[in-house]
């Protein structure tokens, strides 16, 4: 089998930790001595854990150690020997300062910046692109007695309908419609 950079069967996650240079990680715990008084949890252990907290949408630190915990046997293509305990993440995000991410993530961005795409729309796309929003806004019965309409089940529902289009180069409304339900 050769060894090729299809990455063909590897997990995504895997593919992004593959695109940060081990060089760049260690210039970015040098520069800010973040390994200093970390015994179980290293720079780079720290950030794949944070890294896999924002991929899989973790809210909470337990969800991230659940998560990890059912990854078990794909720890290896993480490059984690273990999952880090509640208590030892929780101590790495208090004493380890934020500041050491800052020049990694720059870093980052300078040696990727020409492959990232630009999403911003060239002004001549802009100025004939109209965006259309409908809201809906729920009003209380007791309040405003008048609005809204009797079905035929005898139920009252009140609300208001907002349509508004938007000239996107200039994010003005061009035309709004308020509509009584």
């Amino acid at each position: 089998m050769n060894k090729s950079s299809d990455y063909v069967g590897q997990p995504i996650f895997t593919q992004v930790l593959s695109l940060i240079d081990e060089g760049l990680i260690q210039v970015a715990c040098k520069k800010h001595n973040s390994d200093k008084f970390s015994k179980k949890l290293s720079f780079k252990d720290h950030l794949t854990t944070m890294l896999y907290c924002i991929f899989a949408r973790c809210t909470s630190i337990r969800e991230v150690e659940t998560g990890l915990d059912l990854c078990q046997g794909k720890l290896n293509h993480m490059h984690l020997k273990k999952v880090p305990a509640r208590s030892t993440l929780s101590d790495g995000n208090k004493n380890r300062s934020s500041e050491a991410f800052g020049p990694l993530y720059q870093s980052l961005y300078q040696k990727y910046k020409h492959t990232i795409s630009n999403s911003l729309l060239k002004q001549s796309i802009a100025s004939k692109l109209y965006i259309l929003d409908s809201s809906t806004i729920s009003l209380f019965k007791a309040i405003l007695k008048a609005a809204g309409r009797k079905r035929n089940d005898g139920k009252s529902k009140s609300g208001l309908k907002v349509h508004t289009l938007l000239k996107a180069d200039s994010n003005m409304p061009s035309f709004k419609a308020i509509i009584n339900f």
